[in-house]
């Protein structure tokens, strides 16, 4: 066993991964402009999975044999095909805030999940950080939302949180067994293949988009997903799901950050004051624990 830690490596793959992550919603809010939220799925997909395909030629990635697909093709559906569909549809009525919120609930339910399925401890401080930084996160979305409204598509973003969660706990035995970049390919890839149920009339809707929608895409696909989901996976290789989990608490402030300088909106001071209770959090949940062995 190796022992788990937050080296150079391990925090520079998780900065990428918070940094990307929560740049997408306001690119995704821009995208639905122009795009149904199944095309736009697919579409951004297609896009990774192409250049998830050129890394794998070019690096020479070694994939495990087809008939050791499955399990990672049951993470391909839970985080590709189930998540990122419900959380277009749910953006379709829910701003970029409060959809980060309700999406990074993910968290609580994966330290259960993760306490349940993998028996890794979850202690008084961990807990606490945890909903320190979840009534963080509903500040933010107060502040930048206005109010916390019930919508449907508030209900598809749960279910968001629900299968990213489920996907972050099985991923981790898988991770025993393959690199992150083997998950990251195959996932990605067999998630993709589960979407073209969605292609009819997608080569229609990219000829009558703006250029910038399809390019906003284009980014989409490769650097919160073919990027990201490689970065996501070492991180998971390298660190508890407890305690990655809690890193995820800052993707609102970060979305609240990239909505402002692309889309021109302002944080008001309780969304501020969020934001800095949501890392507070994180900082509770993780500070002063040793590393653990995965």
């Amino acid at each position: 066993m190796t022992r788990a830690g937050l080296d150079s490596r391990t925090a520079t793959a998780l900065i990428v991964t918070l940094l990307f992550w929560g740049s997408a919603f306001p690119f995704i809010r821009i995208a639905l402009r122009s795009y149904a939220p199944t095309h736009l799925t697919l579409l951004r997909f297609v896009v990774a999975s192409a250049a998830m395909l050129i890394y794998a030629v070019v690096a020479r990635v070694a994939l495990p044999r087809v008939a050791e697909w499955g399990p990672i093709c049951a993470i391909g559906f839970l985080s590709v095909a189930a998540y990122h569909t419900l959380l277009n549809y749910g953006l379709v009525t829910v701003g970029a805030g409060a959809g980060s919120l309700i999406v990074n609930t993910a968290p609580v339910f994966a330290a259960v999940f993760a306490n349940r399925l993998l028996g890794e401890p979850v202690d008084g401080r961990a807990w606490a950080g945890l909903f320190v930084s979840l009534f963080g996160a509903a500040l933010i979305a107060m502040g930048s939302s206005g109010d916390m409204r019930i919508t449907p598509g508030a209900g598809l973003l749960l279910g968001c949180a629900v299968t990213w969660a489920l996907s972050m706990v099985a991923l981790k035995p898988l991770l025993r067994r393959f690199t992150p970049v083997q998950v990251s390919v195959i996932s990605v890839w067999c998630g993709t293949l589960m979407l073209l149920v969605f292609a009819p009339g997608l080569p229609h809707a990219v000829m009558t988009a703006p250029p910038a929608a399809t390019w906003g895409v284009v980014y989409l696909g490769v650097c919160p997903i073919a990027v990201a989901y490689a970065t996501w996976s070492y991180t998971l290789s390298r660190l508890p799901a407890t305690r990655v989990a809690g890193y995820t608490y800052t993707i609102p402030v970060i979305a609240l950050i990239v909505a402002y300088v692309m889309l021109g909106e302002r944080p008001g001071p309780t969304a501020l004051v969020g934001g800095a209770i949501a890392l507070g959090g994180v900082f509770l949940a993780n500070a002063g624990r040793r590393s653990e062995p995965t």
